[in-house]
């Protein structure tokens, strides 16, 4: 069963950012630089940091639309918790595990991991996160 996340919980700026570099070099810039404007060169050498963190052809994408523009990068706090409650809740590891890896109580993990299916209608026992 594909299971796909409501790209609504993204602003536009990002849905646009994911067109351009793809999902993953996306959320790698979220994550390095949420909340915080980011210049985007005209230019780029490999050695450059965007590279590093994308990957050279995501940042020759990056820079062919943005170049010399700076462009704001939304936290996706909403996104990214939605993300990680479905890592949890799709773990294979126990309840005292995932509570001690994420700083919750074994309770708050089960609480979840209901909370997860009820509102997505589905047995997060059975499916990964991406499958």
């Amino acid at each position: 069963m594909a299971h796909q996340y409501d790209t609504q919980l993204l602003p536009e700026s990002i849905r646009e950012l994911i067109d351009v570099v793809g999902l993953q070099a996306a959320l790698a810039i979220v994550e390095e630089r949420g909340g915080v404007r980011l210049f985007v060169p005209k230019i780029y050498k490999p050695d450059h940091w965007l590279c590093k963190l994308i990957g050279t052809d995501p940042a020759a994408k990056l820079i062919a639309y943005y170049g010399g523009e700076e462009i704001e990068i939304s936290r996706c706090a909403a996104a990214l918790n939605a993300v990680k409650e479905h890592q949890i809740a799709n773990s294979d590891a126990s309840n005292s595990e995932l509570a001690r890896q994420y700083g919750y109580t074994e309770r708050g993990i089960r609480k979840l991991r209901r909370r997860v299916e009820e509102r997505d209608g589905i047995n997060t026992s059975q499916i990964g996160l991406f499958d």
